[in-house]
């Protein structure tokens, strides 16, 4: 028994009517009669009385009719708890990812996890090392991906990538040809660095400090796009960390190890506030597989 002939069932009746029906049901009456009459044949009793021009339903007719609508009632509030039981089900990750999504490749391993598990939902935060350590205090992330001078070290993180700061130069700077460039090479050059309040950056000052370096920063800027411009535009060099500057360079730059090596790490961390979740456990599992490290 197919539950839209009941649907028109109830319609017929209310209308009393065939071509009423069948214009609010958006179909021909022939078909709306096939449909009353393989109705009729499923459940073997005459619903309509046909010796009239009015439609009248039989005493089966009648009876037929108080089921049907409970029928069609019982099919819409078991659509709208089985609905309401999908989005309990669901799991939202909070995720906290310091300007680095698509470069080293968060994104692919979220759409990852996301076609593993059709459940999970992300809601991604994106901001600096400062903002991202605000938000993990204010207990809004359940796990990020943050760069640090440190490699993660606990049972509840991982190293996902190390990486060095990089001098990125064009093909036509007197520099291009060089195999690593020293500190002291950068003398009365002018750099581009991403924000002060950036590890790399602060990494790269400390680095200055203890080699007694006095850099000229010339211009600093968040996207590495901006940076890059300022190579092609004014022949200085970029300071960048080597997955970022690999994903945005072309043939016109050259990419050149600094020495000493400025090391950093994007940690990848669940934070111990969070509730035990399986869903946690399984991105962390497959973070671990894309890891870089």
């Amino acid at each position: 028994m197919d539950i839209n002939h009941l649907r028109e069932f109830i319609l017929l009746a209310k209308y009393e009517n065939y071509l009423k029906a069948s214009q609010e049901l958006f179909i021909a009456q022939s078909t709306l009669s096939k449909h009353m009459t393989a109705l009729e044949n499923d459940i073997g009793h005459r619903l309509i009385d046909r010796t009239n021009k009015k439609i009248e339903l039989t005493e089966s007719g009648s009876l037929f009719l108080h089921y049907a609508k409970q029928i069609c009632q019982n099919e819409e509030e078991l659509k709208k708890h089985l609905s309401l039981k999908d989005v309990d089900d669901i799991v939202t990750i909070n995720m906290g990812a310091s300007r680095l999504m698509i470069e080293y490749g968060i994104t692919e391993l979220v759409s990852q996890c996301v076609k593993l598990y059709p459940k999970v939902r992300f809601k991604i935060t994106e901001g600096s090392e400062i903002e991202l350590k605000q938000a993990i205090d204010q207990q809004k992330l359940d796990i990020s991906f943050i760069r640090e001078l440190s490699p993660a070290k606990s049972n509840n993180s991982f190293v996902y990538m190390k990486e060095q700061l990089c001098a990125i130069v064009k093909n036509t700077h007197p520099l291009a040809n060089q195999d690593e460039i020293s500190l002291e090479m950068l003398k009365d050059e002018q750099l581009y660095l991403p924000p002060d309040f950036t590890v790399e950056h602060q990494a790269f000052l400390k680095c200055c400090e203890k080699e007694q370096f006095y850099p000229i920063i010339s211009f600093t800027a968040p996207r590495m796009e901006n940076l890059l411009e300022m190579v092609n535009i004014n022949e200085g060099i970029a300071l960048i960390m080597e997955h970022q500057a690999r994903f945005y360079l072309n043939e016109s730059y050259k990419l050149i190890p600094l020495k000493p090596e400025i090391d950093s790490y994007i940690n990848c961390k669940l934070h111990h506030d969070c509730p035990d979740s399986k869903e946690l456990e399984n991105f962390m599992s497959i973070a671990r597989q894309y890891s870089k490290n």
